[in-house]
């Protein structure tokens, strides 16, 4: 069947869903990932042996229903889930913002489904979410830079990105290039270059919606300080 839930598993096993996925969609994956929070946060605190059943029971058959609707297999959507532990928290993506000297945006276009969006990815354990989406500048584009404005800490589910699991928080920095070289390929991406914002090429819509892109651009040519959230 159709894609219309995608578990993020990593970066090259993303399922690609619908390119217009209907609010029915939207609400399931808010759903199952409430579902998956209580089962979560159960077997996290729970003593009784009993509850601990049911929680695990509820997992699974969450797993289960979410491998239904991706085109996953379910011991891999289990696996994935199993991942997780202690409370549930969002994850934090980070991604970089870099402008060249006509304003134009800096893409990366992406193996996992071969569409395009703003360097950046995951924050790893340890990271600063500033050193995070320096990293990920350097391992995607063979840049090296400096992130100076936090631009927008944004809630995922807020904005129209496809629905996904796991919920995230999207933290969007301004960063400037300080060296390094351009790459057109590299073990994650297949090409780099700069666009005009009313000429993006088609968008990875899980990792940064067009909406997105406008409002950032326009926050940096207004000169604004400020940080926008949801």
């Amino acid at each position: 069947m159709a894609a219309g839930i995608s578990p993020e598993l990593n970066p090259q096993e993303a399922v690609a869903p619908d390119s217009r996925p209907g609010p029915d969609q939207h609400r399931l994956a808010a759903f199952l990932e409430q579902v998956l929070a209580t089962a979560q946060a159960g077997l996290t605190y729970s003593k009784d042996p009993f509850d601990i059943g049911r929680f695990h029971a509820l997992r699974d058959a969450t797993a289960a229903l979410i491998a239904e609707q991706s085109t996953l297999d379910p011991v891999r959507i289990a696996d994935w889930i199993a991942l997780d532990s202690g409370y549930p928290t969002p994850k934090l993506d980070v991604r970089a913002l870099i402008l060249n000297e006509q304003g134009q945006l800096l893409l990366v276009r992406e193996r996992s489904d071969g569409c395009w969006t703003l360097p950046g990815g995951w924050c790893d354990i340890g990271d600063s979410p500033a050193g995070a989406v320096e990293r990920e500048v350097v391992e995607e584009t063979g840049l090296i830079c400096r992130a100076v404005q936090l631009l927008a800490l944004f809630d995922k589910l807020r904005h129209p990105h496809p629905p996904q699991l796991p919920h995230a928080h999207k933290a969007f920095f301004l960063c400037e290039v300080t060296g390094g070289q351009l790459l057109t390929e590299t073990d994650e991406t297949q090409d780099a270059a700069y666009f005009p914002l009313e000429a993006l090429p088609e968008l990875s819509r899980h990792r940064v919606v067009a909406s997105q892109l406008r409002t950032l651009h326009t926050h940096v040519q207004q000169g604004r300080p400020d940080t926008l959230f949801d």
